[in-house]
């Protein structure tokens, strides 16, 4: 297990969490922002992801390329990112640069000047990208199955990265209100793993982060209620693809839910291994796929639950049938006590190699932080995970992988597949365009 979590807290506000580990002279210095993409503004998604992207483009005493320069001449790396619910900057660097390299960390994080030159680059990088996946068939499918899945007015229903005409809208006086309104200490949790004590590395976070003052601490945003969707079959058309993209599941489960480890348990043997009982059938038996998976997707809010693969185009309604009858058969059925076992055996050994670097265990650190999970999660899960009785997982598949309430995106040559999905029984088939609106609008 890790050393246990030492905490403090800085001038600023900024709690700090330390876990030290000297088995080699890395620190990573990791900070959790409680917005994301969740909180980007009506009308302007993504705005949480441009502003992340923004931040080591320039602060009010460096540009850009001395950013860069700096953080690889000592050998580090620095990033920041932000997903559906936070965002996340990350420090990896060696012990003996750490005063430098927090240095760096703490001016692009506090002292961000947002270039308009840099602002503009990057906007217009987003915007091909956009471009670019509308290329790729899994990319299309998995955007578009969330917003089938969680409509236009949840946040999760919009793609982080934003669409062409929301990023289009942007400007640089968008990103300074996002900065300004979410980037402060008192929304916020430091990590610190690795090569370094809190004796040692107190005082430079003071020096660093101590100023750094931002906005107001935010009220948590308020749940936004996933809206009663009804199952169907959904189709986008990519003429002559020899695949097809297929995607089916429903809103199901949030991270710090007491059914996370049924779930975690039942859907390894559902879909989330090789030998799981869809990957055998779709690939093993039948050949309709490279590989086929199911799994739940975690979030603060009701994450998705989701079956995806790209199947041969012309076996795409009789791979769909034969989805959903795993489905329906684990949540009728439930798992046998050998599957039960292997399923809880296997999670346990992979759990047990999560946490041998600075970065898993500041990954680690990140979910209980993000979650608010307990902070002996884990050296509970073990115990969580060896408690999971076949009722359990009986129940959480009743609670959650109910194929009659889930829906069916397919992403596919609608002349070769559209006749095939609409003979399964589940209603009309609806067309959508590349976005997920209704083809045609």
């Amino acid at each position: 297990m890790i050393p246990p979590v030492q905490k403090s807290l800085l001038s600023s506000g900024l709690p700090v969490w330390l876990v030290e580990q000297h088995r080699n002279p890395q620190v990573v210095v990791s900070i959790v922002l409680q917005s994301g993409a969740s909180s980007d503004p009506p009308g302007k998604s993504g705005t949480s992801t441009l502003t992340a992207e923004l931040l080591d483009a320039g602060t009010s005493s460096r540009d850009a390329l001395p950013i860069s320069e700096s953080v690889e001449f000592i050998g580090a790396s620095l990033s920041f990112r932000a997903g559906p619910d936070a965002t996340i900057g990350r420090l990896l660097t060696l012990n003996r640069h750490i005063e430098t390299g927090l240095g760096l960390f703490a001016d692009t994080l506090a002292n961000a000047s947002f270039p308009l030159r840099e602002f503009e680059r990057l906007k217009a990088q987003r915007l091909a990208s956009l471009v670019q996946l509308r290329d790729r068939p899994s990319s299309v499918a998995s955007t578009a199955f969330m917003r089938v899945a969680y409509g236009d007015e949840h946040p999760y229903g919009r793609d982080p990265s934003g669409t062409e005409q929301s990023v289009r809208g942007l400007t640089r006086e968008d990103v300074l209100r996002y900065y300004a309104e979410h980037y402060v200490p008192g929304d916020a949790t430091l990590l610190v793993v690795g090569d370094t004590t809190m004796a040692d590395i107190l005082p430079v976070l003071e020096r660093e982060l101590g100023p750094w003052k931002g906005g107001r601490e935010r009220e948590p945003l308020p749940a936004t209620e996933v809206p009663s969707r009804p199952a169907r079959v959904f189709l986008i058309d990519r003429p002559g693809a020899p695949q097809s993209e297929i995607r089916i599941g429903r809103s199901a489960l949030r991270r710090n839910t007491p059914e996370y480890f049924p779930a975690i348990v039942m859907n390894r043997i559902l879909g989330g291994q090789f030998s799981s009982r869809i990957n055998m059938n779709l690939r093993e038996k039948r050949g309709y796929t490279y590989g086929a998976h199911s799994s739940y997707l975690f979030l603060k809010q009701p994450g998705p639950f989701m079956v995806s693969g790209a199947f041969t185009g012309a076996k795409t309604a009789e791979a769909a049938e034969q989805l959903f009858l795993e489905i329906g058969a684990m949540y009728r059925e439930g798992v046998s006590t050998r599957e039960l076992e292997s399923s809880r055996k296997g999670i346990a050994g992979g759990f047990a190699l999560s946490f041998e670097t600075p970065s898993q265990i500041a990954g680690v650190l990140q979910s209980i932080v993000l979650y608010g999970l307990p902070e002996d999660y884990l050296e509970s899960f073990p115990g969580n995970l060896a408690s999971v009785t076949a009722d359990d997982v009986r129940r959480v598949a009743r609670l959650t992988i109910d194929p009659e309430a889930m829906s069916l995106l397919v992403v596919a040559d609608a002349a070769e597949t559209a006749g095939g999905l609409g003979s399964l029984g589940r209603g009309d088939v609806v067309m959508l365009d590349a976005e997920g609106s209704p083809a045609g609008r």
